[in-house]
């Protein structure tokens, strides 16, 4: 009799066993999958506020960037400055070159 109980209480054991790892894997795959949708939900957000200013910025500074370049055909500083630009090192300076021209 108590041979017969021991065998009935490992089969619930072992079938109680069963049961667990199941649960435990699905409930690994749930957390995991819950982790991997709110990971990329806050990705999702992060950039849609971040990418905005950083694109901003870039066009920004091309579209401000100034080369300054000496203007070969105007030979004196009185010309030079009429047309507003600086005079220095015996030459005429363009603060506003664009590089495209």
């Amino acid at each position: 009799m108590l041979f017969s109980n021991s065998k009935k209480n490992l089969k619930i054991h072992q079938k109680n066993n069963k049961i667990c790892k199941f649960l435990w894997t699905y409930t690994n795959i749930a957390l995991l999958a819950g982790y991997l949708i709110t990971l990329s939900i806050c990705t999702s957000i992060t950039l849609s506020l971040l990418l905005p200013l950083l694109t901003a910025s870039f066009l920004a500074s091309i579209g401000t960037s100034h080369h300054s370049t000496s203007v070969p055909w105007i030979d004196n500083a009185s010309e030079c400055e009429h047309t507003g630009r600086n005079w220095g090192d015996r030459k005429c300076w363009d603060n506003e070159h664009d590089p495209t021209f």
